[in-house]
């Protein structure tokens, strides 16, 4: 994973938060608006709505990543375009 300086802590919530949930066949879903919410309101650790936006968006990635990576012949993500 990259290096993060600025931002550390939305990176720090997010995988405190727990990025993805199990769904009942086996896959991934992002963590939900709710969950993000909840977690927020318990820590007082993000209080901006731009926050909560901006960790759900990197749930979102998390748990699109997870499911790109299962599939062998997928580019690695340090290794795709920026434009992607």
């Amino acid at each position: 994973m990259p290096e993060v300086d600025v931002g550390r802590y939305l990176l720090d919530a997010m995988f405190d938060l727990g990025p993805v949930r199990v769904t009942g066949m086996g896959g991934f879903r992002a963590a939900d608006w709710p969950e993000v919410a909840a977690f927020a309101q318990a820590t007082a650790r993000i209080a901006e709505p731009w926050e909560m936006s901006a960790i759900r968006r990197m749930c979102e990635a998390y748990a699109r990543g997870l499911s790109v990576g299962g599939d062998a012949l997928s580019i690695q993500p340090m290794e795709r375009e920026a434009s992607e």
